[in-house]
């Protein structure tokens, strides 16, 4: 439960940075690193 838990955290997080860092390219890749961090997290 823990790791849904953080994965939707990271997912609100990819999407704040996006929101946040008005769609400038480092800020899409950082929020792309955050996504794919909150993927691993669900790995057993």
């Amino acid at each position: 439960m823990a790791r849904i838990g953080a994965f939707c955290v990271a997912s609100w997080l990819a999407a704040a940075i996006l929101y946040f860092g008005q769609h400038s390219p480092a800020m899409i890749v950082l929020s792309g690193v955050v996504v794919l961090g909150g993927f691993d997290l669900l790995r057993p």
